[in-house]
């Protein structure tokens, strides 16, 4: 009796086992409605990057120098241009300029908190709900 039992919750076991791990709701996209719908139905879920915007800084910096080749060939060799021509000059000045950057921090919903730094002005301001995406800060739509 009691190798009857075993034998038939064994036997349970193996026949219930590929019916639990069939996946019933496999959805393959087949046109572009498809992939907009599910793309739709990802942004809808929790989002992992979502905050509100706590402060907007913008901060100068030096442009980048560019380095001479001088101090790696012979320390004590100075290298200067004779002559400028065409834009050379106007380019190596722009080139210095000083760049201007945007700090935006935004406090995330599990409340921590992101630096985000870009070159372009912002196009969020302090208090909207927001998401950090691929390093850009964007505007929820929600």
């Amino acid at each position: 009796m009691q190798r009857a039992r075993i034998l038939v919750a064994i036997g349970l076991a193996v026949a219930l086992t590929p019916l639990s791990l069939a996946q019933s709701h496999l959805k393959l996209p087949s046109g572009q409605d498809d992939y907009r719908e599910l793309i739709e139905e990802e942004r809808s879920g929790p989002c992992e990057r979502c905050g509100v915007v706590t402060a907007i800084r913008s901060q100068t910096h030096e442009g980048p120098r560019p380095r001479s080749p001088a101090p790696a060939i012979a320390p004590s060799l100075v290298t200067a241009p004779i002559i400028g021509t065409g834009t050379a000059v106007a380019d190596a000045r722009h080139a210095n300029a000083p760049v201007t950057t945007y700090v935006i921090t935004v406090r995330y919903e599990d409340g921590t908190f992101a630096f985000i730094e870009q070159y372009d002005e912002p196009v969020v301001s302090k208090g909207d709900r927001v998401r950090v995406f691929e390093g850009r800060v964007e505007l929820r739509q929600d």
